[in-house]
């Protein structure tokens, strides 16, 4: 049986002051720190693979010419912007979090929560892109498999 469906309001987990309950910021202190050590070790991520690939452009290479440098470079700068937006969203929302805690206002509280959907908005839409991609990819291997078999 569906329930039925209330409107969504401002003043979720606030009382009528417009202030937070204590029980909502203390589920958000508790998720702040982990929030911000992910985006952390996003950041860290997106740093490493930054240093790796300058290392590898200037490293003399016995393979490939600039078709294939500048194939790695689109394909490494695609992966860096990937991690970067979501360090970038998962850092605001422990900081939207840290504001929150200090004043325990609803309107703080609605925008940590808006971080948080924008984060899980773009995790959503790279996952349904990543996955058509590998379906496109799986398409494609079996039409060429096909396509070599002899029968």
């Amino acid at each position: 049986m569906d329930r039925p469906s209330t409107p969504h309001s401002s003043n979720f987990g606030a009382g009528t002051s417009g202030r937070v309950s204590p029980r909502v910021v203390d589920i958000m202190s508790r998720t702040k720190g982990w929030v911000r050590f992910i985006a952390v070790m996003l950041f860290v991520n997106f740093g490493l693979t930054l240093i790796n690939t300058i290392v590898t452009l200037n490293a003399p290479s016995k393979f490939g010419g600039d078709a294939e440098r500048v194939g790695q470079i689109i394909g490494v700068a695609v992966m860096l912007l990937l991690y970067l937006y979501p360090a970038v969203k998962l850092n605001s929302y422990a900081s939207r979090i840290g504001v929150l805690l200090q004043s325990g206002r609803a309107s703080d509280l609605d925008a940590a929560l808006n971080e948080h959907r924008a984060f899980w908005r773009y995790v959503g839409i790279v996952a349904i892109v990543l996955m058509s991609l590998m379906l496109v990819g799986i398409f494609f291997g079996i039409a060429f498999a096909a396509s070599r078999a002899r029968f």
